[in-house]
This record gives structure tokens, sequence and C-alpha cells, in this order.
């Protein structure tokens, strides 16, 4: 009899200082969710299934090459995780690079977010 296929899941790491100034930038409901999140991808993991490619040159402005993202609540829900490939001694994983809203009117979405913190400049649709 075969065994089941298990799922393809990527290690995920935070930074604490990061995803606090997050945080902070969040209403209560997003605030929520992003420490529930937080707690699963690094007890589980992230499943490969559910990550979607950023791209380059977004017509909104941001560049954010190579990284991907999750909608979360999944699977589509307001709210986002921007992340990127690292390794350290322990190995690969996927850094969290910003976490937010993915498309709120007036304050920066979580991908202008991403873009500022690679590249230290707001994407052109911020300036």
């Amino acid at each position: 009899m075969p065994t089941p296929r298990r799922s393809v899941t990527f290690r995920v790491r935070f930074n604490d200082a990061r995803f606090a100034e997050d945080l902070a930038r969040c209403r209560a409901e997003g605030q929520q969710i992003g420490r529930q999140t937080r707690i699963e991808l690094e007890r589980d993991g992230a499943p490969r299934h559910l990550l979607t490619s950023c791209g380059a040159e977004h017509r909104d402005g941001t560049d954010l090459p190579g990284m991907v993202k999750l909608y979360l609540p999944l699977p589509y829900g307001p709210w986002g995780l921007v992340l990127q490939g690292a390794t350290d001694t322990t190995g690969l994983h996927l850094l969290a690079i910003a976490f937010g809203e993915r498309h709120p009117s007036r304050r920066p979405s979580v991908y202008d977010i991403a873009h500022h913190r690679q590249h230290g400049t707001w994407p052109s649709a911020m300036r």
C-alpha cells in the first residue's frame, strides 16, 4: 500500500523587532492574525502550495524578485506576509520580511514595506 505523500513545507524565521513594528501598525484584528500566524509558521512551517511568487516590478511600483507571499487568513484574506529565502547555521528557511494589510487605503501595504526594507526606498507609487 502506498504511503500518503507529505506536503512540502519550509521553516520560517521572524525578526522580532521588525515583526513588532509591523504589528504596531495593525488594527487589533491584524495583530491577532499576525501573532497566530507566527505561532503556526514557526511550529509547522509554511506549506509550499500556499506560497505565491511576488515577482519583480509590479504595477504598484514594488520590486520584490525572488520573494513569496502568504495571504492571511488563508486562503485569500486581506492581510499578507512577504518572505524571502535565507540560510543560517541550521540551513535553509524562509525569513519573514514584512507583515501587514495587502491593499489598504492611505497607508503603506505589506508589499510597500517589504520593498522599503529591501531597497531602502519607498516604491514609486508611494513617492
